[in-house]
């Protein structure tokens, strides 16, 4: 009868042994992030191409510009894994009065303009936009892509002004 008892008792230790055991990794610290090459890449050649800017995090910048249309306006970069999108909104969705003539307009800019689409995100407001992958980039490449982009924002701007609420 001692034996059965002396045996319960080790079978118990054993068992909570293990209950620990097996819940140590579940507390463990979750491993380091590994760094992402592509946001690295990105920061090097903002810096390289001789920019002011701010980081919001590692893979979302801006860099601020003034046009003759848009006043002061962010250039926004934004990457995950090897695609870089880089953006200007040019236009709230409280400010746009979408109609047919509006619609024709954006249209007929993505044709005309280069490298950029036009469009409207799902928030409703009208950006300008490109998207390239980070592992083509070179630091003449990248600069062109941010100021392609700012400078499409100042002439889609000045193309649908006419079309957004006063």
């Amino acid at each position: 009868m001692r034996l059965t008892s002396n045996l319960r008792g080790f079978a118990a230790a054993l068992l909570a042994s293990a209950c620990l055991l097996t819940q140590a990794p579940l507390r463990a610290d979750p491993p380091a992030a590994k760094p992402d090459p592509s946001a690295a890449k990105v920061q090097r050649l903002l810096k390289a191409a001789g920019y002011d800017y701010t980081s919001k995090s590692d893979t979302v910048w801006y860099v601020m510009k003034h046009g003759d249309k848009l006043g002061d306006f962010k250039v926004i970069g934004a990457n995950e894994g090897d695609l870089l999108v880089v953006f200007v909104t040019i236009a709230r969705k409280d400010n746009i009065e979408m109609d047919l003539d509006l619609a024709k307009k954006m249209l007929s800019l993505n044709n005309d303009l280069d490298q950029v689409k036009i469009g409207i995100d799902n928030d409703g407001d009208a950006f300008v936009r490109t998207d390239i992958s980070v592992r083509i980039l070179d630091q003449d490449a990248f600069k062109a892509v941010v100021e392609q982009v700012a400078a499409s924002a100042e002439e889609t701007y000045g193309a649908i002004q006419p079309y957004l609420a006063k």
